[in-house]
């Protein structure tokens, strides 16, 4: 699995951003994808942005920049570029360019960019700038996946917020937080396994949080045959997730944290994307590698805890 994070996006667009041509007077980004590496192309290049829909629609007149946008606007003397965070085997960039047929031609040229390409010979592509093959999986677009069904994921950290050592008292608190947690992500598609270290007796009020959020899944994978207090003493909580993971056709395991996204790697001899650092974990990954991560995953955790304090 290849993974690349919004941080690999955002560097790659800084230092391969000379490759685009001068003439360029709008950038136009592909919902919703495009719209973080389209508005960093913008503002380095000073341009203006719109939708693909809104340029589709016309929206590309002059009367609705800024005086000094207009100077880039409309010049009929440069291109427009279209902008998506990757292609595949091109079938997205063939309905872009299907649609932009039924729009009348102001006599610009229209380029087409994408920063990550599959590597599959693509017809229209005009520009990309690092070549990642499938199977890929990005930051942006995890927990919306078209493969989402062959995903383990787990819930606490990654569909809805951990809960606080108060709220974890396997009692009243535990019981509120159950029904009241706050959702973090709603996927797009079905999700193959949820695989929780939640306790197996806590099953109805989880079917009844996912359903009232809406969140589709196949499988609801929870621990049974212990209490919370031997769970906690026991800290294997990586050992039952791992041996779950290894023992499904699952591709890739979310998990939101570091230690136990290392230890779920290792036995289930399966990649981990951890949510909370954003780092994907292999089973060969050496102890240096590892370090590095749980680094920042733990400077991540502090600063995640001084910013709580101060009210931030």
């Amino acid at each position: 699995m290849n993974f690349r994070s919004y941080s690999d996006l955002i560097s790659l667009v800084r230092r391969s951003m000379w490759q685009l041509p001068h003439d360029i007077e709008l950038i136009v980004h592909v919902p919703r994808s495009g719209i973080i590496p389209a508005a960093q192309i913008a503002l380095q290049r000073n341009l203006p942005i719109i939708s693909l829909d809104e340029f589709i629609a016309g929206a590309g007149d002059a009367a609705r920049f800024s005086a000094r946008e207009r100077q880039h606007a409309n010049t009929g003397k440069g291109r427009v570029l279209i902008v998506d965070d990757s292609v595949g085997d091109g079938g997205a960039l063939a309905r872009v360019r299907a649609a932009l047929s039924e729009r009348p031609d102001d006599g610009r040229s229209v380029s087409f960019l994408a920063v990550y390409w599959s590597g599959v010979e693509v017809e229209g592509l005009d520009y990309w700038f690092e070549k990642v093959p499938r199977p890929r999986l990005f930051e942006w677009n995890a927990l919306h996946h078209e493969g989402l069904s062959n995903f383990c994921v787990d819930i606490d950290g990654v569909l809805c917020r951990d809960p606080t050592r108060a709220e974890n008292d396997d009692g009243p608190s535990y019981a509120r937080f159950l029904h009241d947690a706050d959702m973090l992500v709603n996927p797009t598609h079905e999700i193959g396994w949820l695989i929780s270290n939640r306790l197996e007796r806590y099953r109805p009020q989880t079917e009844d949080w996912l359903a009232r959020h809406g969140i589709r899944y196949r499988e609801l994978i929870l621990l049974d045959g212990v209490s919370a207090e031997t769970r906690r003493k026991a800290g294997a909580h990586g050992w039952f997730k791992g041996r779950v993971y290894r023992e499904l056709p699952a591709e890739i395991f979310i998990e939101s944290e570091p230690f136990q996204a290392r230890d779920i790697a290792q036995i289930a001899v399966k990649p981990v994307l951890c949510t909370e650092n954003w780092s994907l974990y292999r089973p060969d990954m050496n102890r240096f590698d590892q370090h590095a991560i749980h680094a920042r995953g733990l400077l991540h955790r502090a600063g995640r805890a001084l910013r709580r304090r101060l009210g931030r």
